[in-house]
């Protein structure tokens, strides 16, 4: 707003102008009709700007329990706003490294005009701290305009921007992925304050180029996965006849390597929806995970990977967990997940078998998806997508046969067929590392076999592993230990006194099973 005396300094021409010709018949009469009558109507348009009474709408970023739309709309209209036409007195300008053009954006506490049917509209972005140093900074629009306008500008004007906000993100979206930044550990220490539970998510755009035609997996659940996701997207009429909430729940699980987050990500792409990915090891209580549940939008999906990692865990982990598995069964299936539509959770897991059969139930995940070690099939794929084979060569049926003998993950394979060099050597060298990975099974088979005790009960594999380990720091045979440990974990193809690490690790059991009953004994005399 103007001061007061700047006010007085813009009138003082008009103002004088106009008293003369009310004034004074004289100049009435000398003046042309036309003159005077612009200049009462400039002057009364100026009286009217500061005497005519204003409307100012604030639209907060978020609503009580979600994003709050016409907030992202107005966000979206104001940077179309500056970058096609009208320019404020200040703005910012960004560029990230593969944008192809300069961003540019408003910045708070300066005022943008728009047009409406006549209507002059004034944007301006506040920001404002929160209650606690913890909470996220509250940001909102306010919307000034004359009093009389209301309806256009509530009705008219700001259902116009999202209209056109919902029209362009279905025509041209852009998949994003989002990361909670919700600082939970704050409010472990002042758990008094634990009212503001606004759930802060930042994002990027989603670059990764994953689709199913690319991806390495079974054609077969390809076609199945598809089809599923279209049923759902064409599923409203349906999902509401039945009294369902419009929901679909997936479970990805298999070894490590095997393409889980890539089959995500081409999910992603195929619904042209937004990645929320939530993670559960960050200290959440349930109401962290309703929150959550209720902050994420309409459209998207809410990945949870390794889920096995947080729904079973002993005493000494509890401590990080203070959410409960039913809060987390009721964000997938309970009353609370009926507050939004179109929503995918995805769940990833390399242990299915670890996971409660309450949370493997339909309703919970719907679908499971094996992804398994690399077929045939995917790695013609793969050797289609990284050498550009489409027709037969001359060392499939040899990589068929050792695929058909040893356990290799895509991603595995997709590492070999980088390596420099012709089609050719590219092949020959993972015929070789296939090879290798054979010899490796075969030892580790012999392995285990010698690890069988005098019962012929099998002796846990990993827990010589880790033995083997600790012995590495402190006994001579650790340089053995270390070349039987490459056996598993490296295609080094090496001769060690394998049965001589076997007796060791049988006489340590031993001891450790003779120390046990003597602390058994000292705990027995101490209670008589």
């Amino acid at each position: 707003m103007f001061s007061f005396m700047e006010m007085l300094k813009s009138l003082a021409p008009f103002f004088t102008a106009a008293v003369v010709i009310v004034l004074s018949p004289f100049v009435k009469e000398r003046i042309p009709s036309a003159v005077s009558n612009y200049l009462v109507s400039t002057f009364q348009m100026w009286l009217a700007r500061f005497c005519t009474p204003h409307i100012t709408v604030v639209i907060e970023e978020k609503g009580e329990l979600k994003s709050n739309q016409i907030y992202e709309a107005a966000k979206a209209h104001l940077h179309t706003l500056i970058s096609d036409s009208t320019k404020p007195k200040r703005f910012k300008v960004s560029k990230e490294d593969r944008q192809t053009e300069s961003t540019i954006d408003i910045i708070k506490d300066v005022e943008v005009i728009d047009y409406f049917r006549e209507i002059k509209l004034k944007w301006k972005l506040r920001t404002e701290k929160g209650e606690y140093h913890y909470s996220p900074t509250k940001k909102y629009f306010e919307l000034s305009f004359d009093k009389g306008y209301e309806m256009d500008v509530l009705d008219s004007y700001l259902d116009d921007i999202v209209d056109r906000y919902e029209r362009i993100q279905k025509e041209d979206k852009v998949v994003r992925i989002y990361t909670c930044k919700e600082n939970n550990r704050d409010r472990a220490v002042y758990p008094e304050q634990d009212s503001d539970r606004n759930v802060n998510w930042s994002y990027v755009n989603l670059e990764h180029s994953a689709t199913f035609e690319k991806l390495a997996m079974n054609p077969e659940k390809k076609e199945m996965l598809k089809d599923d996701l279209d049923r759902f997207l064409g599923g409203k009429d349906l999902y509401q006849k039945v009294g369902k909430s419009w929901k679909r729940g997936y479970l990805l699980y298999g070894p490590p390597g095997t393409g889980k987050s890539s089959l995500i990500a081409a999910m992603a792409n195929y619904v042209k929806y937004n990645i929320y990915d939530l993670n559960l090891t960050a200290g959440l209580s349930n109401e962290d995970l309703r929150s959550i549940l209720l902050s994420t939008t309409d459209r998207s999906i809410l990945v949870i990977e390794d889920v096995d990692c947080c729904t079973k865990f002993n005493d000494k982990e509890k401590r990080h967990y203070t959410f409960t598995q039913s809060g987390l069964l009721n964000i997938m299936d309970g009353l609370w997940s009926s507050c939004g539509d179109e929503r995918i959770i995805v769940f990833t897991t390399n242990h299915k078998d670890r996971l409660d059969p309450a949370i493997l139930r339909p309703g919970h995940m719907d679908v499971h998806v094996h992804m398994s070690y690399c077929t045939m099939d995917e790695f013609k794929l793969l050797a289609s997508n990284y050498l550009n084979i489409e027709d037969d060569h001359q060392l499939y049926r040899q990589i068929e046969g050792l695929l058909e003998n040893v356990e290799v993950t895509p991603a595995e394979i997709a590492e070999e067929l980088l390596k420099s060099g012709g089609t050719d050597v590219v092949l020959g060298g993972l015929v070789k590392f296939l090879k290798e990975k054979t010899i490796q099974k075969a030892k580790a088979a012999e392995l285990k076999e010698l690890l069988k005790s005098d019962d012929n009960t099998d002796v846990d594999v990993e827990g010589f592993v880790k033995f083997l380990e600790q012995e590495k720091l402190k006994n001579a045979k650790a340089a053995e230990a270390e070349q039987l440990l490459k056996i598993h974990h490296t295609s080094v193809d090496v001769d060690v006194n394998v049965e001589g690490l076997v007796k060791l690790f049988k006489q340590k059991k031993l001891e450790d099973a003779k120390a046990a009953e003597v602390v058994q004994v000292n705990i027995q005399k101490n209670h008589k």
